[in-house]
């Protein structure tokens, strides 16, 4: 999965991140709570990590699930 450039919102002050849809990586400059609005929306956060080589915070969140293909509303074709 891709990870895209999200918005982290603490207190008054955005902070960038990359987020797959379940994990995000950000920088360590806050202490991690129970939950954290990503690009507007609110995520239980279920776990985090220090990577202590690039200082970098490793955090899984609830409700957050990759990404999948486009629906367009059509059944899958049968076999022949």
């Amino acid at each position: 999965m891709l990870y895209k450039e999200v918005k982290i919102k603490v207190d008054d002050e955005n902070i960038l991140g990359y987020f797959d849809g379940e994990n995000l990586e950000m920088p360590n400059e806050i202490e991690i709570g129970d939950s954290l609005n990503v690009d507007g929306k609110d995520y239980k956060v279920l776990s985090h990590l220090l990577d202590s080589r690039d200082n970098v915070l490793k955090i899984k969140l609830a409700n957050a699930s990759p990404k999948k293909g486009v629906k367009n509303g059509k059944s899958p074709q049968g076999r022949d």
